[in-house]
């Protein structure tokens, strides 16, 4: 890889990682208000709504935008392949609508009949959204998708909770700014693109993309499982409130992503563009580092929740949400398989290995949805995340087999700075939560210092992070 296009990645995924750690700052911050302002069994019912709406745009759209990022870089004519995805997105959209309308009568019954009917205005600008982002992903534009991303967020949160203050029904306030939030993301994508969509697609040309997509979906069913169908099934087995409880602890979890979003962006269609020119040990080089700095990252996280989750949780959303304690410490957990999986899965499709990713997608998705079956009627929400945690190794453990011969698995000697840093963080946290009183001001004090004190071990231990922060210092300065 050449220093001038090392120095592109290395900002983009800063630059996309800067802009994902705003946009999850945002739903952080957002969710916390909702939860001030919003009775928990509304915020639960809104939550439904949104699961069923991601569940329903990524049966629409995922399978198309999935593979119209990959062949922008590997057409000839990437203007006609968009064409044909957004054809074949507006006919499916109109039927998922026809579907939407004709189930009303259960939607309502398990969101309230006012989110349900916003299903029908909500769910087009959902789907063309996730297909105008992945086409500035494909055409490399990682940063301004995110920042639509993020701003969508913020937009999402902002009018919301400003509606609700200025005494509008809850539940019109929350689908009021979801949808704004949702068509800014679009309209942005729409004036950012340099690819327009040009000619008429052929039948066979929708029935070729018809093909492709079925394994995209599947393969994709894996983390939805894990997204939505714990939400959704929280939901039919338990109460409203218990979802509100369980969101709290998912998107709390969600923070640590922030790293693992950025690299899988920035790099599958680089990871396509070097399979293409068949570059075979630049990705072996690439995933190696790159599972190492997802690994690290994602124990810190885990670490910290150990220590002041509990004051966290109680602290930030009231003592009505303290049982999303123990949720989050498990899902925390399985976010370390999880962001592997994550690199894996578009290191798959760069290979265009499809089926096989989507075969170990799927028997994660379906595991996931047998054990929440059976754990959440047993023991509640703690259940949902225990299952996700079991999912999530599962996959990640297909998937390394399915990939052995491309990557290498990641070695604990590897991690040892990372573990080492995260138990020093642990110790220092607990021992200071401790001394200091128990109010929000202590608690952004403790995070503070935990962060410092993870990085400062973390580079005393570690030859390569050493080396890779001199490069990005030096690239600053240069």
């Amino acid at each position: 890889m050449s220093s001038s296009s090392h120095r592109t990645i290395v900002k983009q995924i800063f630059g996309t990682g800067g802009f994902e750690l705003i946009g999850q700052l945002a739903s952080f911050l957002g969710v916390i208000a909702y939860a001030q302002l919003v009775p928990q069994s509304i915020l639960g019912s809104y939550f439904l709504l949104v699961a069923i709406l991601g569940v329903i745009s990524f049966i629409g759209a995922t399978g198309v935008s999935t593979n119209i990022t990959r062949r922008i870089n590997q057409s000839s004519s990437p203007e006609k392949e968009l064409m044909t995805a957004t054809v074949f997105e507006g006919i499916v959209t109109v039927l998922l609508i026809v579907c939407i309308f004709l189930a009303q009568p259960v939607i309502n019954g398990f969101v309230g009949q006012t989110f349900g009917v916003a299903l029908l205005i909500l769910l087009p600008v959902s789907t063309f959204s996730l297909l105008t982002g992945a086409v500035l992903r494909g055409e490399k534009k990682n940063t301004r998708a995110m920042i639509l991303r993020t701003i969508q967020k913020v937009l999402t949160y902002f009018i919301g909770s400003v509606a609700i203050i200025f005494g509008i029904d809850p539940r019109f306030a929350l689908m009021a700014g979801l949808f704004c939030g949702k068509f800014f993301e679009f309209g942005g994508g729409v004036l950012m693109m340099n690819i327009s969509p040009s000619g008429i697609p052929q039948l066979k040309e929708l029935q070729d993309l018809a093909r492709k997509i079925v394994d995209l979906t599947a393969t994709g069913l894996g983390s939805l499982g894990q997204e939505w169908v714990d939400t959704l099934l929280i939901g039919a087995i338990s109460t409203p409130e218990m979802v509100a409880i369980y969101e709290v602890a998912w998107r709390l979890s969600a923070v640590g992503l922030t790293a693992t979003n950025a690299v899988a962006s920035v790099f599958y269609p680089r990871f396509a563009e070097a399979v293409d020119r068949e570059n075979h040990h630049e990705i072996q080089r690439c995933t190696g580092k790159l599972f190492f700095y997802i690994s690290v990252l994602m124990v810190a996280p885990l670490a910290g929740a150990l220590a002041i989750g509990t004051d966290l949780v109680t602290i930030i959303f009231g003592t009505s949400y303290a049982a999303a304690y123990l949720p989050l410490v498990v899902l925390l957990a399985g976010r370390i398989p999880y962001s592997l999986s994550r690199i894996l899965v578009q290191l798959g499709y760069s290979y265009n290995i499809d089926k096989g990713v989507a075969r170990a997608s799927l028997s994660a998705a379906v595991l996931n949805a047998v054990v929440n079956l059976f754990l959440i009627s047993w023991i509640g929400i703690v259940g949902a995340a225990i299952s996700s945690l079991i999912s999530y190794i599962v996959l990640a453990m297909l998937l390394f087999q399915l990939l052995a011969d491309r990557v290498g698995y990641p070695k604990f000697k590897q991690l040892f700075a990372g573990v080492v840093a995260s138990g020093v963080m642990f110790v220092a946290v607990k021992l200071l939560s401790k001394m200091v009183p128990s109010n929000i001001v202590s608690l952004i004090s403790l995070v503070i210092v935990g962060g410092a004190i993870f990085a400062i071990v973390l580079v005393a231990l570690n030859r390569t992070v050493r080396s890779d922060l001199f490069d990005i210092v030096e690239m600053i300065k240069g």
